[in-house]
């Protein structure tokens, strides 16, 4: 009987997973992966962008598993990828161009709106911002360059 993954040291599930056993890099993942997530959110205050970094750093830690030299333990060397990526998601953040907010759009009445119809316009600019402000920075940068900025996805 082989013993359960989940007893095993984190070299020999490093060199099992670099063998080809997959479900032993699950093991490290289910072992070390909770605390780098906690790190990174402590990081990266987006809910998110803390996910999108989290999966890069599951991504990078099994492409450079076969780096890993064991001169700290697999959850420093991986602690330290998550931080990489943090603060590369957070250079990624400050080169993106600074959008208006969504208050800053122009809430003017036209000359031929009766004054019910300024008023249902203002309450659907008022809907819309609200449903703007709820949504992830990312997502809302996307809404405003394609929809109000009008620029192409392509």
């Amino acid at each position: 009987m082989t013993k359960p993954l989940s007893t095993l040291e984190d070299s020999a599930l490093i060199k099992l997973a670099l063998e080809g056993e997959s479900e032993c890099f699950s093991a490290l993942m289910v072992r070390h992966l909770a605390v780098i997530q906690k790190r990174i959110r402590s990081m990266v205050l987006n809910p998110f962008d803390s996910e999108d970094v989290a999966q890069e750093v599951v991504l990078k830690v099994w492409r450079r598993l076969s780096t890993f030299r064991s001169e700290s333990s697999f959850r420093t060397w991986m602690t330290r990828i998550a931080i990489n990526e943090a603060l590369q998601s957070y250079r990624q953040q400050r080169r993106l161009p600074d959008l208006r907010s969504p208050s800053d759009f122009g809430d003017i009445p036209s000359a031929e709106d009766s004054p019910h119809q300024a008023f249902v316009r203002l309450q659907e600019i008022q809907a819309v911002r609200n449903a703007l402000e709820e949504l992830p920075n990312k997502y809302r940068r996307v809404l405003i360059l394609r929809d109000l900025e009008e620029l192409t996805t392509g």
